[in-house]
Order: C-alpha cells, then structure tokens, then sequence
C-alpha cells in the first residue's frame, strides 16, 4: 500500500493557465526541452495516439487521434513511454521522423518539426525558469513563480513532491486540479513558489529517475533549497517546505541542515517506504538507512503534520508521531491535523471505501490549502 506514495505529486506540481511566463534568469544555460504535443497509450503495433494539443507540432503536422506511432527515427516504438524518450533525443527546432499507421491505409512516413516546451503561465504571476548544479556536475530544472506587485523581499516555499518519477514541469493541466490550486493561493498570498524537477525528467540532465538512489534526489533539494534562499525577491528568513506525500520524509532531512521557518508535510511517513514500481534498489537500500523521526527531533521550526481522513496511503498514527516527537524537543513547535473525508490527492470521498482506487477523483474542495496556508501564515 505504501507503494502508492509514488502517487502524490505525480501530479504534484502541474500548471496552470493564464498570462505570463519569461525566459530563465540569468541566461540560464538549461535549454528546454523538445515539444511534439500528444498523449499515448499501449498499442500492440506501437503506440497509439490518445491526444493531441491543439496548436502543438504534432496538431500542426497532420497528426491525430487513433494514428499508432510504430518508429520513432527508425527506432521501433514498443511501449507509450518509448515516444517521450524517443522525442527527448532532439533539440528544439530539429525534426524527428515518424512512422505511423492510420486506421485502414498503409504505414506512411511524417516529418515533424518540434518546438521548445511550452511555459507555465499563470494570471498575476510571472514564471522563471532556471537550474541548479548537483555536486557531480549535473543541472537539474528549477521553476519559480513570482507575485507580482508585490513588496519585496517576500516568503517563499519550496514544494517536495513524491517518491515518482513524473515531471512536475506540466503546463496543460486543468487550472483546478488540486496542485493549481496551492500555486494559484500561494501567488494570492504573496508566496514566491519554487519546485526541482528530478534527475532525467523534464528538462533536467542526469541519469533517469527511476535510476537514481535516495542520496542524489535529496541533493537536489538541498540544490533548490539553497537557490531558493539566494533569489533575489526572496526573503531568506521566511523560507518554507511543504511536502506532499514521500516529500514530507525528505522536508526534515534538508531543514536539519538548513533551517526553514515552518514545515507543512501531507500523506507522509515516520519511517522508510517499503519498495514501490519505478524507483531503483539502490533508492530504497539508501532510505532504508534514515532515522527521520531523529530528523524531526532535531529541526527547530513550526511543524503541521496533515493527514487527509480517508488517505489509503498514508497512516494517521504517522502524523501524530511526527508531530509528538517534534514537540518532545521543542515543545508547542508542532501541530497534528486530520482532514476530514480526504484522500491521499486531497479530493474528499463519503467512505474509506469510496476513497480507495479513486485518489484524486473526490471533490474538489479547498480543505487543504486552507489548512496549509491558515498555517503558514499565522506564525
């Protein structure tokens, strides 16, 4: 059941629509990625497209629902993940070569020319793109989301999303999916908000996600942590984390060595995952080694530990640990928190029943981010 942690934030943190975005800071030198703008599903020929974005490469280049992608390049297409990563292997203005079947006529050869990756955007927000550098030399994409007009410097939180390997680099989704709307109330508040993309996802360097351990993830957040903390419209001292599901494992780890003002961890755990799909051997043998309740005791800062009713994931038991033993050592410094009728994805069923298989598919409600930042900005 702890597998599932891989699920929050999965689509944690997918943006959003509205007005501006801007190129990275600081002439960045992470280039974006390449776009051709499908979704795909398992075909036994290939992969089958299920979606095409309106306006994108492949709209533009006759490309529709129901055609099955075979080759790739001369790369044969065995599985839906194969385009993406067949895709990744080109540059922004290059054209990649498809072989597709449409219903009833002959295989056809179909030059597509791709373009950058799209931008978050988002009405009284600007986007910055940027990167950070891993010890072993790898960048790693960073997005900021910056208020605008609003005094400057500003508090800011950093979001620690969960153990998958999904990018968090999503412009498309629906502007009232649950992580919209923490980014939509974070910029109201006046927040300046940044996430990491994982090692191999996105626009990040490095080795897949699914290969790396436990050890390169958290150096990336320590990464982002520490640029997050030097950005120029960021106040320094008013740096928080808010960890959604295995996030909220690492949130202690990385504010034990640089101090945050307040902690916000959802769907999380008091102890190690066991093994999930789509993470390495090495990711769980190196987290099988944290004493995050020793983390907990050792960070000095305001802690909500929030722990959704009907959440199949997550343990509330977990969450009153975390908070007990964070009062232990700094009494009054914590507070533990059940939301009523919530899912692990923080949308509310009627029943624990109801809630299971269905994470995410509950009703939209503003129970959480209510809580989060009714916390936040209170102390």
């Amino acid at each position: 059941m702890r597998g599932l942690l891989a699920l929050c934030c999965v689509s944690c943190v997918a943006l959003v629509v509205g007005m501006r975005a801007q190129a990275p800071r600081d002439a960045d030198p992470l280039p974006r990625r390449a776009w051709f703008g499908v979704a795909v599903g398992p075909h036994e020929r290939g992969a089958v497209v299920t979606g095409v974005t309106p306006g994108s490469p492949a709209a533009e280049d006759g490309v529709r629902v129901g055609d099955v992608i075979t080759t790739v390049d001369d790369r044969a297409i065995h599985a839906p993940g194969d385009v993406p990563a067949a895709i990744g292997r080109h540059r922004p203005g290059e054209s990649a070569s498809l072989e597709i079947i449409r219903e009833g006529g002959a295989p056809e050869r179909r030059p597509v020319r791709l373009r950058p990756f799209p931008l978050e955007t988002m009405t009284g927000a600007t986007f910055e793109y940027a990167s950070v550098v891993l010890p072993t030399g790898i960048r790693l994409r960073t997005i900021v989301s910056l208020p605008e007009s609003r005094p400057r410097p500003l508090p800011a939180l950093l979001f620690l999303q969960g153990g998958g390997c999904s990018s968090v680099d999503q412009p498309f989704a629906a502007k009232d999916e649950g992580p919209v709307e923490l980014i939509r109330t974070a910029t109201a508040r006046g927040f300046v908000t940044m996430r990491v993309e994982k090692s191999g996802l996105g626009d990040s360097q490095g080795p897949p996600c699914s290969a790396i351990g436990y050890e390169e993830e958290l150096s990336g957040y320590r990464a982002a942590l520490a640029a997050l903390k030097r950005h120029p419209a960021v106040d320094p001292m008013r740096v928080d984390l808010l960890g959604l599901s295995l996030g909220g494992f690492f949130a202690p780890i990385v504010a034990r060595e640089s101090p945050v003002r307040s902690i916000v961890a959802y769907g999380t755990l008091s102890m190690p995952p066991s093994p999930y799909d789509g993470r390495s051997e090495r990711f769980f043998r190196e987290i099988a080694t944290v004493d995050v309740l020793a983390a907990w005791s050792a960070v000095d800062a305001r802690v909500l530990a929030l722990h959704g009713q009907f959440d199949e994931v997550a343990r509330a038991a977990d969450h009153e640990q975390i908070a007990a033993v964070v009062n232990a050592r700094h009494p009054g410094r914590a507070v533990y928190q059940q939301l009523e009728g919530l899912d692990h994805c923080w949308t509310r069923h009627e029943s624990m029943s109801a809630s299971q298989g269905h994470c995410g598919n509950g009703q939209k409600v503003s129970a959480f981010s209510d809580a989060v930042f009714g916390f936040l900005t209170s102390g």
